[in-house]
């Protein structure tokens, strides 16, 4: 019996991905508020074989100290109009979605939010066929795209704290108090004139205003004197 369900399980799945799946490109949007860019352009598809109804909406991003998203802080925003939010797609169409930043304000800092494009119930009419197995399992497809706001300033970290660990660790804490993002992909700490490129904690960029939390393999804890990183 068990071995019955895992089977009709895995079949459920794989129903659900190749008749009713949608994508949206691009995976990150960017604008340049800073050059007057507002307004911007996600595709939806749907490459399977049955029609299927997406919501769209756009929520904060909010990182942890290790730079991954905290999912239960996804609170809705209203700082954009999507249009259209609500998208019927039948098989092999696709369908343009504006994304536009409200208001004329000038934006001061670099921000990101997420566009959240969700697989939403919807009865489509449907003739049913005899013989046919029906497997009653629905996965709730979801995509988040990164909607980032770029204002062309500079990004920069400033040191907060420092500890050592477990097996010859060590903790740097960090905090991003300039107006720009800060990218980890190819930053490395130096503690006097020794370089440290091997890093915990990198990945997303930090937000203005947001921590980081980066553990490295060093003999003692940093102090503020001492602290440097790159590229700057």
């Amino acid at each position: 019996m068990q071995q019955i369900l895992k089977i009709l399980i895995i079949l459920g799945i794989l129903v659900q991905t190749i008749y009713a799946a949608f994508t949206i490109s691009p995976q990150a949007l960017k604008l340049q508020v800073n050059k007057g860019e507002r307004v911007g352009w996600a595709e939806l598809n749907n490459n399977g074989n049955e029609p299927v109804a997406v919501e769209l909406s756009v929520h904060e991003r909010i990182l942890n100290l290790e730079g991954t998203v905290i999912q239960d802080s996804m609170r809705k925003v209203d700082d954009f109009v999507i249009n259209p939010s609500q998208v019927l797609l039948y098989p092999g169409n696709k369908v343009q979605v504006q994304i536009i930043l409200k208001g004329k304000g000038k934006i001061t800092e670099d921000k990101a939010y997420l566009l959240y494009s969700r697989k939403a119930p919807f009865n489509f009419p449907s003739e049913e066929k005899s013989g046919e197995l029906n497997v009653g399992l629905t996965i709730n497809m979801a995509y988040k795209t990164i909607i980032s706001l770029e204002t062309g300033r500079k990004g920069s970290v400033n040191f907060v704290s420092s500890k050592a660990l477990d097996s010859g660790m060590v903790e740097l804490i960090v905090e991003n108090k300039s107006y720009g993002r800060f990218r980890t992909d190819n930053l490395y700490i130096m503690v006097g004139k020794k370089k440290i490129t091997e890093l915990e904690g990198k990945g997303n960029s930090i937000m203005p205003g947001q921590k980081r939390r980066f553990v490295f393999k060093h003999d003692k804890p940093l102090t503020e004197k001492e602290f440097g990183y790159g590229p700057k």
